[in-house]
């Protein structure tokens, strides 16, 4: 791999819309020597009601100012152009994303591929989707990203299409429903990297890629019973950007608060690479030809640890030949 930059998100649970307190995680990720940050809309109230809010670009591109540090961005994790009642408001939010992003030069733009049709279920709206509406949501999906691809590419920007992990809540909907817990992969078929490179080649974009999130594929092919290598070389031609965090592999069991769950090693735990069980460094084997940029996603409550999540990182990197830029070799100073 050829590592360009290594990079931290900053949460939107944290921001909460607060220019000061991004500031502030800012300033943090620089310190630490992270060249990177990767910005959520959420947390920015930049966009509202599908539309780019002009003076609230201008004020984050401001306040991001002056930082020696690079950017992307990650669309609100609702977002799906697959499987939600209007799908002319989906589109208009994700190409507000891009615009966003080509406003402050972000290279790509992370969306939770839309191949999750089990929210109606869950909410009582409608029941699960018949065989036809599922290909039709999925060509749904591929054609609103042929209408936006050259959109991004104009603007310099590449729209990586994330994968899944799965939830407590989906197998219980499923139940409902009167499915089997083995139907999980055709309701949610984003936890497979094959159903997301299925999507790519079906737009066949060259700014249409795979936002490869390892510790999602990690929890996925546990609870699928598939192998998590194969699933990382099956992606790997595909990938334009890593998510890494930690995790042990561990269905969520239903609940949410972190200190209830980490004593268990349950769920997206978003631990700090080395605190669980993935096999970073053969995981990273499987992506040799990859060049671009890592982001650690890591929870709040350890982000007091981010210089270890930051040190773990480069060292895996490192010990095992990987090509990392001159400018993330060591923390700034």
């Amino acid at each position: 791999m050829r590592i360009h930059r290594l990079g931290i998100d900053i949460p939107d649970t944290q921001v909460d819309g607060s220019r000061r307190v991004l500031v502030e995680a800012l300033e943090q990720a620089q310190s630490l020597g992270f060249t990177l940050a990767e910005l959520s809309i959420p947390s920015l109230n930049v966009i509202m009601n599908g539309e780019l809010v002009s003076q609230r670009v201008d004020a984050i591109q401001q306040a991001i100012a002056p930082f020696d540090l690079r950017y992307s961005v990650h669309a609100p994790g609702r977002t799906n152009l697959a499987f939600r009642p209007n799908p002319d408001l989906e589109y208009r939010v994700l190409e507000a994303c891009v615009g966003f992003c080509g406003a402050i030069g972000a290279e790509v733009l992370v969306y939770h591929s839309g191949l999750q049709a089990l929210d109606a279920a869950r909410t009582g709206l409608a029941p699960l989707p018949s065989d036809d509406e599922l290909a039709q949501g999925a060509e749904r999906e591929a054609a609103a990203l042929r209408r936006l691809a050259p959109i991004a590419a104009d603007l310099g920007v590449t729209i990586g299409m994330e994968n899944g992990d799965p939830h407590l809540w989906e197998y219980r909907v499923l139940k409902e429903q009167g499915k089997a817990p083995d139907d999980l992969a055709k309701y949610h078929a984003r936890m497979r990297t094959a159903a997301i490179v299925e999507q790519i080649e079906a737009v066949n974009h060259p700014n249409i890629r795979l936002t490869l999130d390892l510790g999602h594929l990690h929890l996925a092919t546990q609870a699928l019973g598939e192998d998590y290598l194969q699933a990382i070389s099956l992606a790997a031609p595909w990938v334009c950007h890593l998510h890494i965090n930690d995790n042990f592999g561990k269905l969520d069991m239903g609940v949410d608060y972190e200190g209830y769950r980490l004593p268990y090693g349950e769920a997206d735990l978003h631990l700090p690479p080395g605190w669980g069980a993935i096999p970073f460094a053969e995981a990273f084997a499987r992506l040799r030809e990859f060049e671009g940029d890592i982001v650690l996603e890591i929870k709040s409550r350890y982000r007091e640890n981010l210089d270890e999540a930051l040190a773990n990182t480069r060292r895996i990197l490192l010990d095992n030949g990987h090509e990392l830029a001159q400018g993330v070799l060591e923390p700034q100073r």
